[in-house]
């Protein structure tokens, strides 16, 4: 009787806690808690992510620690930002979340969507599709009205899994130009450690000890009537408007503004910034 006792009363403490922390006030909805769960508990047991936040406040704190992170990002990301990192295996995604600490929407490939296992799983998480073979203009309007809205957005800039020696491959500017458009602040994150593997789903059986680093968001620096149309191309609707400057400038400036933020993401991994190259000269000249 003593042990149905015992039992009865743990059982009733855990389904309490559990109650507590699905419907405690937070970043995360209930749902948000549920569905990312699974995420907070593969990187604790399976992946023993360390987070570091760098910027003005001086050393590293490591770990899970939401007061670093709201000191560290505070009121730079709470209008909404494009987080950018490096991009090792297929759940790169997953440590960017633990960053954001809250619902980060993502650009995929297309094809993903029709896969029977994939599929559901991205709609779930509100991913965004997007054509891998180029510009898409659907997908990029999307991104810019969630991070104008308030939303986090995160992009990989090299544009797929760096299988190579190098620390970062070239970058294409579509990142900047989302945040430069909704007038975000762009979020440099370096992953070290993660679990590569050649299928997609192989890093979710391969322990490891991952790094993130975070630095210091940055906003782009432009003039104010630049900086004000940038702030206004897209609508209500998440559609794009026609603006008044010039749009070829303002894409070279974003390149510019994405090769500094990436610079300072290598740095943080301990690489030259030199190593930073431009790939997809029609985003600029287009």
């Amino acid at each position: 009787m003593t042990s149905l006792v015992f039992l009865i009363t743990f059982a009733c403490i855990a389904l309490a806690y559990a109650a507590a922390s699905l419907f405690c006030p937070g970043r995360y909805t209930p749902w948000e808690r549920v569905l990312y769960a699974p995420v907070y508990a593969l990187a604790r047991v399976l992946w023993r992510v360390e987070i570091e936040w760098r910027g003005e406040l001086g050393a590293p704190t490591g770990g899970f620690s939401k007061d670093a992170r709201d000191r560290l990002l505070g009121d730079r990301m709470a209008g909404g930002a494009v987080l950018v990192a490096n991009h090792r295996c297929s759940v790169d995604p997953f440590f960017v979340q633990l960053v954001g600490g809250r619902r980060v929407h993502w650009m995929v490939a297309g094809e993903y969507f029709k896969h029977f296992l994939f599929g559901p799983i991205l709609r779930s998480f509100q991913a965004i599709p997007t054509n891998r073979g180029g510009i898409d203009t659907a997908s990029t309007k999307r991104a810019i009205a969630l991070a104008k809205s308030g939303r986090f957005v995160g992009m990989f800039p090299e544009g797929r899994i760096n299988r190579t020696d190098s620390p970062l491959l070239s970058i294409r500017p579509g990142a900047a130009i989302v945040a430069q458009r909704a007038n975000v602040p762009l979020v440099p994150i370096w992953i070290e450690g993660a679990p590569a593997g050649w299928a997609v789903y192989s890093a979710l059986f391969i322990p490891a000890r991952v790094r993130i680093i975070v630095g210091t968001p940055e906003r782009f620096e432009a003039n104010g009537q630049e900086l004000a149309a940038a702030a206004n191309t897209v609508n209500e609707a998440g559609e794009l408007e026609n603006v008044s400057y010039d749009r070829t400038q303002s894409r070279s400036d974003a390149v510019a503004w994405l090769s500094r933020v990436m610079g300072k993401s290598l740095r943080m991994g301990g690489h030259s910034p030199d190593d930073v190259g431009i790939a997809g000269k029609n985003w600029v000249d287009n």
